[in-house]
């Protein structure tokens, strides 16, 4: 009897067991982050599952028809993630990519861009004309103060004059360009950075590192004149602050869109790369987007 019931207490344990293991799955022990986040997906025999990222705050999804899955943004370092069921527990872990940068530097260089693609296109090439040839003004300016001060105190009232008309012709562009422009500080974690009828910008921001970039384009505006101009010009910026070429990146880009269009219900993503950037291309029925990583 003794012999029955320590038999009958090892298989249930071993059941026991067994019902532990299957209550918790996962598809993989180890993640690589694709776009802006890693997927963790897996089975649990349970309604929902909470899961809890190096530590930090926990949270919950759905289980739905035995299978569940969840968002984990990149970092600079790799994220231990534990997750839960009932009293079953899975650890996995989310490997680390590189940044893009830090942040504010990238937004303040975007930003300047854009602020400047407003300006009237006699301004742009005046400013582009006084950067070009800044130190030769200024040698010029130093040499003429040793031989006609009074020409040069003139010469430095035009400058200072022709400066103040650019601050303001900036300020106007300034506004006008306010809903194109990136936040100059961002919280960590996935939000959408820039959000108008012609493009949204999402970003993953983590630690002050910028990981990466979503530029998300509704179809139905690449239809149309102003949204094709929208989107050339947020993507050709978005592409040189990240120091890409973006003549080669929409060269490239012109062709995935040709082989998008052949086959209308394809989501495959494409990459393209340049100077270390990487621009992955997906399609939905409505959307365009672009990924922009390192």
């Amino acid at each position: 009897m003794k012999k029955f019931l320590l038999g009958a207490l090892g298989l249930l344990a071993l059941t026991l067991a067994g019902c532990s293991n299957n209550a918790l799955t996962t598809n993989k022990t180890s993640y690589r982050p694709t776009a802006l986040t890693a997927v963790i997906k897996g089975n649990a025999k349970s309604k929902t599952v909470s899961y809890q990222i190096a530590n930090g705050t926990k949270h919950s999804t759905k289980v739905n028809g035995g299978t569940y899955f969840f968002q984990v943004p990149a970092a600079t370092t790799d994220q231990k993630v534990k997750i839960t069921a009932g009293n079953a527990t899975k650890t996995v872990t989310v490997k680390k990519v590189k940044s893009l940068g830090n942040y504010k530097k990238v937004a303040a260089k975007y930003n300047q861009m854009v602020i400047g693609s407003y300006l009237p296109t006699k301004v742009q090439k005046q400013l582009q004309a006084a950067q070009k040839n800044q130190a030769a003004t200024k040698k010029k300016m130093a040499a003429l103060a040793k031989t006609n001060p009074a020409a040069a105190a003139a010469a430095m009232q035009q400058q200072q004059a022709a400066a103040k008309q650019l601050q303001a012709e900036m300020a106007t562009a300034k506004k006008q360009a306010k809903d194109d422009l990136l936040p100059t500080t961002a919280k960590a974690g996935l939000k959408n950075l820039i959000d108008t009828k012609d493009v949204t910008v999402r970003g993953n921001v983590q630690d002050g590192k910028l990981m990466g970039l979503a530029m998300i384009v509704p179809t139905k505006q690449m239809k149309t004149k102003s949204g094709q101009k929208k989107f050339g010009t947020t993507f050709a910026l978005l592409g040189t602050t990240l120091g890409a070429k973006p003549k080669i990146v929409i060269n490239k880009f012109e062709k995935v869109l040709k082989d998008a269009k052949k086959n209308s219900s394809s989501t495959t993503t494409k990459t393209i790369r340049s100077n270390g950037i990487r621009f992955n291309t997906g399609f939905s029925t409505d959307h365009l987007y672009i990924y922009m990583t390192k």
